[in-house]
């Protein structure tokens, strides 16, 4: 899934460079380093890129072992609904027994070996249980308030791991983050699924009949009103109901990061790096900063004194200073230069 724009990684991730096509980490993009994770698991013409029309002939050229044609592009950004629907029936139409796993492609993964464990696990779960849903869950190791969590009801495997899940619960504020980890229930979502095809277009048939209406008219005519009209809801909140379809969770053991705000981005840098002030440049002098994030372009000297807890992202025509602690604000700062007619900062 390739398709969002990282506006909590402006100003560096912008409308036309989102941050799954910048190497953010290596030398690398994130998108690259996801499918050469998928190389280990499966063949790579069983893999499928889903993004949007803006995005499509960067991808296809940064990924020319994908097969053209297993790049399924939305005409429109119409949210994770719609670009989950119109992926999962393209490929339902050239496989309609298709088992599929969706993977996001801007996180952080170091031991790739014991995701392809917990992706094994999935599709043999989904294989045995073709009605259920099953999610990858990552124990938290602190009150993380930028992540989704997913609450489970009991174990069902205790063998391989796997438990029954009551429900998601969306960015919590700090207390109540502080609870889910304290109870133990509480995993943090990776927003990686694995599901029969027709399993999933039967709960968004049950949910909103319009999704797969909207999304299939588009399919077979190629009118891009008819993918205007795809309702936009939130594909777990409102789509996978637990209620009307069982989702299981295989808990993940592998070192996961979502790139998806400055303060994770610092995270995983700051793991590689062994310290917890990371700079990208030479331009950059510092006394006495602790657990800061300097990234730079490297065409003017940023001096830095006594911070802590600072994130600085220096670029030709934008400038962010923040607390690291408010990464999520940012997107609120993307909102602002829309109201204010600032589009060309975006």
């Amino acid at each position: 899934m390739a398709g969002g724009s990282g506006t909590r990684l402006w100003p560096l991730s912008r409308r036309d460079l989102p941050k799954q096509i910048q190497s953010f980490i290596g030398d690398k993009t994130l998108i690259n380093e996801t499918v050469e994770r998928l190389l280990g698991v499966m063949d790579r013409k069983r893999i499928y890129v889903s993004t949007t029309i803006n995005y499509g002939p960067k991808i296809k050229k940064l990924l020319p072992e994908i097969p053209e044609e297993n790049i399924i592009i939305e005409p429109a950004s119409r949210g994770t609904t719609a670009a989950f629907a119109l992926v999962i029936m393209t490929i339902m139409m050239r496989d309609p027994e298709a088992v599929v796993f969706t993977i996001a492609s801007d996180h952080s993964v170091t031991n790739v070996e014991q995701l392809h464990e917990s992706i094994y696990k999935a599709f043999d779960h989904v294989s045995e249980n073709p009605k259920d849903i099953a999610l990858i869950g990552i124990k938290p190791t602190r009150p993380d308030t930028g992540l989704g969590y997913i609450k489970t009801k009991g174990i069902l495997n205790e063998e391989k791991n796997i438990h029954i899940v009551e429900k998601f619960m969306e960015k919590p504020a700090r207390e109540l983050a502080e609870s889910y980890v304290a109870s133990g229930d509480y995993y943090w979502n990776t927003a990686y699924y694995c599901f029969k095809a027709e399993t999933l277009l039967n709960a968004y048939k049950d949910a909103d009949p319009e999704i797969n209406e909207t999304v299939g008219r588009y399919l077979s005519s190629g009118d891009i009103s008819h993918f205007m009209k795809a309702p936009l809801k939130n594909h777990e909140i409102e789509i996978i109901d637990s209620s009307k379809h069982r989702l299981v969770m295989v808990t993940g053991d592998f070192n996961w990061r979502d790139i998806g705000s400055w303060q994770g981005l610092h995270e995983v840098l700051s793991a590689a790096n062994g310290q917890n002030l990371v700079s990208n440049s030479e331009m950059h002098v510092d006394v006495n900063s602790k657990d800061c994030l300097v990234l730079s372009n490297g065409k003017k000297l940023i001096a830095t004194v006594n911070l802590d807890n600072i994130v600085i992202v220096d670029t030709d025509d934008a400038l962010l200073v923040m607390n690291k602690n408010n990464s999520q604000d940012v997107k609120e700062l993307t909102e602002i230069l829309k109201k204010k007619g600032m589009t060309d900062f975006l």
